[in-house]
């Protein structure tokens, strides 16, 4: 069985109507209001936020005339990985519309599948500076969880579900 993370900044969500969606669901970091509208962040700040949260993984995206491993490298020990590394953050796909994608193209959502699930929380704490309040929703759609700018990631850790 594989099991996915999707993650995307918040204000899209109160912009698609699902303000109320994630108000009602079980989460966690939600704030009291609605985030406002601002730019998606761009397929150069998610890549600076897979590096700088130390991640590796699978890219299943190509970004033009850039060696994508150079941002996230492939797995040193796939054996181990989620048990000793912590940092594996699986198949990585973006969303929006690129691929190969530009730097500068906006990216709507990032998608993890079969990631170790700390791994995507550090990724999730480095966007959040980028993009904004980030919104992390497993791939049943039962569980949100908002990472905002300026979080502590100790206490984030704390409560991270997965």
């Amino acid at each position: 069985m594989s099991w996915s993370l999707l993650m995307f900044p918040l204000h899209i969500a109160v912009e698609k109507g699902g303000w109320e969606w994630v108000a009602s669901a079980e989460s966690f970091g939600l704030p009291d209001e609605p985030p406002p509208p601002r730019e998606l962040p761009t397929a150069a700040q998610v890549l600076s936020a897979l590096r700088e949260a130390g991640s590796h993984g699978t890219p299943w995206f190509e970004v033009a005339e850039q060696d994508v491993t150079s941002y996230l490298p492939p797995c040193p020990a796939p054996a181990t990985c989620h048990d000793a590394e912590g940092a594996d953050v699986g198949e990585v796909s973006l969303g929006g519309d690129g691929d190969p994608w530009e730097l500068d193209r906006t990216v709507t959502d990032v998608s993890f599948r079969k990631p170790y699930g700390p791994a995507v929380l550090a990724v999730a704490v480095a966007l959040a500076e980028r993009g904004g309040p980030m919104l992390v929703v497993d791939g049943g759609g039962e569980e949100v969880f908002v990472v905002s700018p300026g979080d502590d990631p100790t206490h984030l850790a704390r409560h991270w579900p997965w």
